[in-house]
């Protein structure tokens, strides 16, 4: 396997520069939320210190180099679930401020200096070890072999279920059908199994808390015309919610909603300026440094703000696309695809909640929120992109992924490939 160990190929140079500029950006509007106050720029100094863990992160995956974690796969698995068991365990066995509640959850391990979300670091251990399952196997191109991946994938799902984060799950499944499509899964198979996770959508709704259903219902009750027929008839839409609810949508579990898009759309075309406009001098919004962010963004610069930062990701996904095609080994390319798929789902979750589109989960939006965990675990991905581009492997075999033969057993004919990749 051929390194070049200082100069970096330019769809790595692109990723660097957009999670560059999206790390600006963020940092501009955490500042603004705080200037003015009685004891301003602390989370931009704390953000600051994430910039630098994050950065030690992304140094240090380039130094061990992406074969590292190949190698360690199952290991960085199993610490990454051992992780999520005490804030399990913390909803039933007191752990002192090892796991602190946080607005009814136990997300984090608090540390001496440091708190860790396990589940952030949960993501980019799963695409790791569900690429280093994949990259050499064809069971999973029939439809029982998709039941080992799912059921290896329920066990993190679960775990961070019962913290709760509903955003971090919704992660999962994404991830998984993405990377399975991409290791050559049927496609009528992966529609099957998305179909019997439908027919699941009763139950798992059984499961969730009332708060959730009622952030989930929040994206059928920005319609005034429904709220005021759950207000004539609460008998007949009581399973929207109640009457309660719906008069009082707009002041309590629908607030966050109605002030996000009128924070985004009051911006218009170019914004109030950086630092001005109503939303960012006054507290109208919760989490306005952290899962609204990208309201901020529209408030202060615009839709032409707005379009760079959906820009940017448009080149770190494109970018990383490239770096998954240019390489021939398995692990690699499904890692980078893994890694792609994940921040890909993570905007498109955060943006529509704070556009309507979809439930408020408590998701950030990558290298622009204000977070430590998620921070560090973004420049990880991003440190794994980079090293995959950095690697040109010597391939004597056909393309990894490609199928042909007899279609009943999947059985490849060999088509060696003598070409070097420099």
């Amino acid at each position: 396997m051929k390194s070049r160990s200082l100069n970096l190929s330019q769809p790595a140079w692109a990723v660097l520069a957009a999670a560059a500029m999206l790390y600006v950006i963020g940092l501009l509007c955490i500042y603004a939320t705080e200037a003015g106050r009685a004891a301003p720029a602390i989370k931009t100094t704390r953000q600051l210190f994430n910039l630098a863990a994050g950065c030690a992160g992304f140094v240090g995956v380039l130094w061990l180099g992406y074969p590292w974690f190949k190698r360690f796969a199952p290991i960085i698995v199993a610490l990454a679930v051992v992780g999520l068991i005490p804030l399990v365990l913390a909803k039933f066995v007191p752990l002192g401020g090892l796991v602190p509640e946080k607005r009814g959850a136990h997300r984090w391990i608090q540390l001496p200096f440091y708190s860790i979300q396990p589940s952030e670091l949960m993501k980019v251990a799963y695409v790791i070890g569900l690429a280093a399952y994949l990259r050499y196997r064809q069971n999973y191109r029939t439809f029982l072999g998709l039941m080992i991946p799912l059921a290896a994938s329920l066990v993190p799902l679960v775990l961070i279920l019962l913290e709760p984060d509903l955003g971090t799950a919704l992660l999962i499944m994404p991830v998984l059908f993405v990377m399975l499509f991409a290791a050559g899964a049927r496609t009528k198979h992966l529609v099957g199994l998305a179909a019997v996770g439908v027919c699941m959508v009763p139950v798992l709704w059984m499961q969730l808390h009332p708060y959730q259903r009622s952030r989930v219902l929040g994206v059928l009750l920005q319609s005034e015309t429904l709220r005021q027929r759950i207000i004539a008839e609460p008998d007949k839409y009581e399973f929207l919610g109640t009457e309660k609810q719906a008069r009082e949508w707009e002041v309590a579990s629908g607030m966050q909603l109605v002030r996000s898009k009128a924070a985004l759309g009051s911006g218009g075309l170019t914004g109030h300026g950086w630092g001005e406009g109503a939303f960012v001098e006054f507290s109208f919004l919760p989490d306005k440094h952290n899962d609204f962010i990208f309201a901020m963004v529209g408030h202060q610069w615009g839709l032409i703000g707005c379009l760079v930062v959906l820009t940017c990701y448009t080149i770190i996904v494109l970018a990383g696309i490239e770096i998954a095609a240019g390489t021939m080994d398995p692990f690699a390319r499904l890692m980078a695809v893994g890694i792609v798929a994940l921040l890909a789902t993570q905007v498109i979750i955060n943006i529509g909640m704070t556009i309507g589109l979809l439930p408020i989960t408590g998701m950030t939006l990558p290298f622009v929120s204000y977070g430590g965990s998620s921070l560090l675990t973004n420049f990880i991905g991003l440190g794994l992109l980079v090293s995959v581009s950095r690697y040109r492997p010597y391939l004597l075999a056909n393309r990894p992924f490609e199928f042909g033969g007899d279609r009943r057993d999947d059985a490849v004919k060999p088509t060696p490939d003598y070409r070097a990749y420099a």
